[in-house]
């Protein structure tokens, strides 16, 4: 009986990851010029054509936007944009990068004219939390006062 359960579960498994991958549709419009926007997400790599550049081959998970425009002399161009990426780097470990742009770089701060970085400050920091923190206690109140989370319980 085990057996032809666990057959079951691998034959659906098979099964699923048997269809196809479904792209974003980038709409059906007709013309010399027209551009079109999609998406795509799946497996990038990035080989290096440089020779003896210090970049290495790399492959990542990736969400990013698509244009898609005709020329003037009839080639369509087709344009990948950054996105938001799980790089995987080997041995130095996975990365998630923003927009072309590693997070950890993001969160220092780009430095400025002085050399020091420049970045969320402290004050800053704070503000965003007493921000967060009062949007959670408004949301909290409202659905309180809707009766959904906090409502009289009526059994006797």
């Amino acid at each position: 009986m085990k057996a032809l359960i666990l057959g079951a579960l691998v034959s659906a498994q098979i099964a699923v990851s048997a269809q196809p991958a479904l792209a974003a549709d980038l709409g059906d419009e007709r013309g010399a010029l027209s551009t079109r926007q999609g998406a795509f997400a799946g497996a990038r790599i990035r080989v290096p054509l440089d020779g003896g550049g210090t970049r290495r081959t790399q492959a990542s998970l990736a969400v990013a936007p698509i244009v898609q425009g005709g020329q003037a002399d009839g080639r369509v161009v087709t344009r990948f944009g950054e996105g938001m990426e799980l790089r995987l780097n080997g041995a130095a470990g996975p990365e998630l990068a923003l927009a072309g742009r590693p997070l950890s770089q993001i969160a220092q701060g780009r430095t400025g004219p002085d050399g020091r970085k420049s970045g969320i400050s402290t004050i800053g920091w704070v503000a965003i939390g007493v921000g967060v923190a009062a949007i959670t206690v408004l949301a909290l109140g409202q659905l309180c006062i809707d009766g959904e989370i906090c409502g009289d319980d009526d059994d006797g």
